[in-house]
């Protein structure tokens, strides 16, 4: 049996949160079990630090986890495997409107891959930008994407929009 095309693919996690914001803490394992259960607390909390997770860092991580494996598809598609592709994540919580949110998403990628231009790496960076899932849903949601590339052993690096 085929799943219809509007319910898509589903991941997913499960937290359990004990207490109030600031001194309350949490457990969290995702559905497929990678990571096994991971503490959580809020930013800003005693305690928050090493081996623990937070809101912003779990969106980072999504957003750096589907744009690095759809710009290994753009990137294939245009005839340059990459080797790897390295993207290093920040989000940043905000108040817009009155309401806490994540209001920024950057991402410093670096790639090694035969033959691929800086050019040529920026324009399929813009193409995996509308083409990643994650960066659509945080952009249609006001969040500012900020998308920078650079080729391995490249000092220099550029912005892809």
């Amino acid at each position: 049996m085929t799943r219809p095309a509007a319910e898509g693919l589903q991941g997913g996690a499960s937290v359990a949160w004990h207490g109030d914001l600031r001194s309350g803490k949490g457990t969290l394992r995702l559905r497929l079990g990678a990571g096994g259960e991971l503490p959580l607390l809020w930013p800003g909390a005693a305690g928050y630090g090493g081996w623990t997770t937070s809101p912003e860092e779990l969106v980072a991580a999504a957003h750096a986890a589907c744009f690095t494996m759809t710009l290994a598809h753009v990137l294939a598609r245009g005839g340059h495997e990459a080797r790897e592709i390295v993207a290093e994540a920040t989000a940043t919580f905000g108040i817009a409107a009155g309401a806490r949110s994540v209001r920024r998403s950057q991402l410093d990628v670096t790639v090694d891959a035969d033959g691929l231009s800086e050019l040529e790496l920026r324009g399929a960076a813009k193409v995996a930008g509308r083409s990643c899932p994650v960066s659509n849903t945080l952009g249609a949601a006001g969040v500012e994407l900020d998308v920078r590339t650079r080729l391995a052993g490249d000092a220099g690096g550029g912005r892809a929009g």
